[in-house]
């Protein structure tokens, strides 16, 4: 705040370095945070018989010049300042002030192209204030700033987002911005009285409703410069949506409908249009026609469509009205009189109130179709065997007379009231009848969904009627709910193929991609990561309708009807992810009696690999094809039925349609070992100290016994806890640590199971080497003089080994 003070040598010293700018007469350069004050500066009055002209100017050429006042005071109509758009008193005037009526916020304009603003101040001889400081700001003109708005769930159509009451919706705001926006700031508000900053930002509707969520950006720039997007949440009832304001499709005449909603693919323009309808496009409410979203109603079978009545389609949807037999919940006598066409089509003569729609078309393939369900007031119970309110899908080739008509059952059976339904009194094709009361909408029954086909030949123009009337009456009113894009010229490959739209395959299977546009030439497009054309390469080899796809990404095909008639689409294509069952080991229990409780949870880990355990689920089954069904899961804790015995084991994604199997075998070891191994003898060597080197191994085939040598391993261990705790064995060749005697362990294991295992103990004996005494001499007579005679040499034994045992 601007005031009066005394200041010290040193602080006038320091100011004096300052860009500040006090009022004097001359042009100056100046931006923040340099500040314009009055003739007395920062602190001080400005003085009597004051007359100064400044001009101040932006630093650089695309730059203007902002003063924001924040104090202001002068002596009213006596000391003014005076402000000019421009860089002199000859620009444009921006006005006088004085008092305490501050300027506020002076910005040049853009037809200012110095971007300089000039400023005079007169004061009188007597009396004089605090003045003024403003804030010098050089400015350039507003960026463009393009908000958008991603949502969580994802929007329903462009812009436009169903949920139903106590859903919370993630909002990510973003913004590309013509220069800059670094320090951009992003602000919401939600349409139910709850804000939020943040480029990211979660609210939860409560109420049934339309939210016009607003999304402001701003940037830095002094001015404020923002822009503001509009996102639409609809909060729903259990009820479709029909003729919903945020929707343009809703304020659309019938023909704008078909056109944009009803027919989809080929290159050859619906015309020739004719109506008769109640209510005009605008009158939402009112009108006997109109657009619908399933909107909260979760298991209606059309995401959207067309609906044609004849009373209003308004109160069709959009709140459910509950009532008993349901009259007077959508009825409406619209004064609109019957349809010849459509009485000859059904049988029925008296027919009020039809809405119908008739247009021509030249089809780009060699069949037509669409899907509708037909709703109806006349379904109570009762009265649908009396009253045929109806529908008819009326084709004909231009220049012919007859019509044919397509809303028919298999059998040739028109489509209306009373040859549809499940009354009890006069049921008829009750295959075809939904049900009463679903709750939906607002009539008290429908069919299932009917389809209605007939082959054609391309490039032909026909004459096409669609029209629903009352029949007997003009009260109770009936309906025909037609699906988006459903009448299908050709050449279109629908929509995106997605996980979170549910019409995902597994990874590893193939998805057809159609356009039905059996007689045009195809080109084949893939890109893995683009969604622009620009970016894929052609599929060699593939021109034909249909494609096999099994890689995930885009798709893009240019089809070529005939010379100067071509479509192009576009699909994306995801798969789930595929698990690999990984080998699986088997499991081995050493149990005598080959009965046991084994944790199949311990092949896990092995099942899964270096897949994440989050993603998938793993189960384990008795048989491959338990496996492959999901059914008789085993409990993790189980006891076998065999030995040997095998385990299927199961790895699928959370919607358990991608799976894979593999198998592996619980197993028994039963090990025998012998208490008693034969001693390891060796000599003492030429240095008597006890110590001897012994081949522990020439141990194995008497340890191993009577068990498969293939499926054990023996090691021999220093002590009985090394042993049982298999530490590491001892080497071989070894030397005893306890001279001339020494017992080591031996550890027989399973190969499969290293919880399964025997010890026994195998005694190490260093002999002493003997010493060979020398013997008396042998002396015996001879007899016969002859030289010869038997000596006993044994006699000398006693002499040799003298007093040493063991030998």
């Amino acid at each position: 705040m601007k005031k009066i003070i005394f200041v010290t040598a040193l602080l006038i010293s320091a100011i004096g370095f300052s860009q500040d700018l006090s009022m004097q007469d001359g042009t100056y350069v100046r931006c923040a945070p340099d500040k314009f004050f009055d003739s007395g500066g920062e602190f001080g009055n400005y003085g009597n018989d004051e007359n100064f002209t400044t001009t101040i100017c932006p630093q650089n050429a695309d730059e203007f010049i902002i003063l924001n006042f924040t104090e202001f005071s002068t002596q009213l109509n006596a000391d003014i300042i005076t402000i000019y758009d421009g860089d002199d008193t000859t620009a444009p005037l921006v006005g006088a002030f004085s008092g305490i009526a501050s300027p506020g916020n002076i910005v040049a304009s853009a037809a200012n192209t110095s971007g300089c603003l000039t400023i005079t101040f007169t004061s009188n001889g007597s009396g004089n204030t605090t003045g003024w400081e403003a804030d010098i700001i050089c400015a350039v003109s507003c960026q463009t700033i393009t908000p958008s708005v991603a949502t969580v769930p994802i929007e329903t159509s462009p812009n436009v987002l169903e949920i139903l009451p106590g859903e919370t919706v993630d909002f990510t705001g973003s913004a590309t911005f013509s220069v800059d926006g670094a320090n951009a700031t992003y602000s919401w508000n939600f349409g139910d009285g709850n804000t939020a900053t943040g480029a990211m930002a979660s609210n939860t509707f409560n109420a049934t409703g339309t939210y016009a969520v607003t999304l402001t950006v701003q940037d830095d720039n002094p001015l404020g410069c923002q822009e503001t997007t509009t996102f639409f949440v609809n909060v729903l009832e259990a009820v479709v949506t029909i003729n919903n304001s945020a929707y343009p499709e809703s304020a659309m005449s019938l023909p704008e409908l078909v056109e944009n909603v009803l027919v989809s693919g080929g290159c050859s323009a619906v015309d020739n249009f004719s109506v008769q309808v109640n209510g005009q496009p605008s009158d939402l409410e009112t009108k006997s026609y109109g657009y619908f979203t399933k909107g909260g109603a979760v298991n209606f079978p059309f995401e959207e469509g067309i609906i044609l009545t004849t009373g209003r389609a308004f109160p069709a949807g959009n709140t459910y009205v509950p009532t008993a037999g349901g009259v007077g919940r959508v009825s409406f006598n619209n004064g609109q009189p019957g349809d010849a066409d459509l009485q000859a089509a059904i049988g029925e003569p008296n027919t009020n109130d039809a809405t119908f729609v008739k247009f021509n078309f030249v089809p780009t393939q060699d069949n037509i179709s669409f899907r509708y369900m037909m709703f109806s007031e006349e379904y109570d119970g009762s009265t649908e065997c009396n009253f045929a309110d109806g529908f008819a899908f009326l084709l004909r080739e231009v220049g012919t007379i007859a019509y044919t008509n397509l809303a028919v059952l298999p059998d040739g059976t028109p489509v209306n009231v009373t040859n549809i339904n499940n009354s009890g009194t006069c049921t008829a094709n009750p295959t075809y009848f939904e049900g009463y009361n679903i709750g939906e909408t607002n009539y008290d029954g429908r069919t299932v969904v009917l389809t209605a086909t007939a082959p054609v030949t391309a490039g032909v123009t026909y004459e096409i009627k669609l029209v629903v009337g009352d029949e007997g009456d003009s009260i109770w009113d009936s309906a025909i709910f037609l699906e988006a894009g459903s009448f299908n010229l050709g050449g279109e490959l629908g929509d995106d193929i997605t996980i979170a739209s549910g019409t995902a395959e597994c990874g590893g299977v193939s998805v057809t991609l159609d356009t039905a546009a059996t007689l045009a030439t195809h080109t084949w497009y893939y890109s893995a990561n683009s969604n622009d054309i620009s970016d894929a390469t052609v599929i060699t080899g593939e021109t034909s309708s249909t494609i096999d796809v099994s890689d995930e990404g885009y798709y893009f095909v240019d089809v070529v009807f005939a010379p100067g008639c071509e479509a192009s689409d576009s699909i994306f294509v995801e798969f789930k992810p595929s698990p690999t069952a990984n080998p699986a080991q088997d499991l081995s229990i050493c149990d005598a009696d080959a009965v046991s409780e084994f944790d199949l949870s311990e092949n896990d880990d092995d099942v899964l690999g270096v897949q994440d355990a989050d993603d998938f689920i793993i189960t384990y089954h008795l048989t491959e094809q338990n496996a492959i069904d999901n059914v008789g899961p085993l409990p993790t804790n189980y006891t076998n039925v065999s030995n040997p015995q095998t385990i299927w084991v199961r790895i699928a994604d959370d919607s358990q349609e991608c799976f894979d199997t593999t198998s592996f075998q619980l197993l028994f070891s039963d090990l025998v070992i012998s208490s008693t191994i034969t001693p390891l003898l060796v000599c003492d060597g030429d240095i008597t100290d006890g110590i001897g080197t012994f081949i522990l191994t020439d141990r194995d085939t008497e340890v191993i016994g009577t068990n498969n040598p293939d499926n054990v391993n023996v090691t021999y261990h220093l002590t009985l806890a090394d042993a049982e705790n298999d530490m590491p064995p001892l080497v071989v060749p070894y030397e005893n640590i306890t001279p001339n005697n020494q017992t080591i362990y031996v550890r027989l294991e399973d190969n499969l199971n290293e919880e399964c295992y025997a010890i026994t103990t195998l005694d190490l004996e260093v002999l002493g080497n003997p010493t060979a005494n020398s013997p008396s001499a042998l002396s015996v007579c001879d007899d016969d003089t002859d030289g010869l005679v038997e000596f006993d040499l044994s006699l000398s034994e006693a002499e040799v080994i003298g007093v040493q045992t063991g030998v």
